[in-house]
């Protein structure tokens, strides 16, 4: 194993112990759960853009359709 990849696999270790230990404390559970909150509210908030989103499309594609056929049997 070359030094430096055997240095980044030590690091790597670290770090997943380091995480891994932070989450089990109290101050990391609370900073997990509002982490998971926010990433949950964000979820939300896109969720609803792209409901609005579909929801405009359809409108103009109705829109299109209407003004389609009203060309076409004038």
């Amino acid at each position: 194993m070359d030094n430096d990849k055997m240095w980044a696999f030590l690091a790597g270790v670290v770090v997943g112990v380091g995480a891994v230990c932070f989450v089990k404390s109290e101050m990391g559970h609370r900073a997990a759960v509002a982490i998971a909150e926010k990433g949950m509210a964000l979820k939300d908030r896109v969720l609803e853009a792209t409901d609005r989103v579909k929801e405009a499309a359809s409108d103009i594609a109705a829109e299109a359709r209407y003004s389609r056929e009203r060309k076409g049997n004038a």
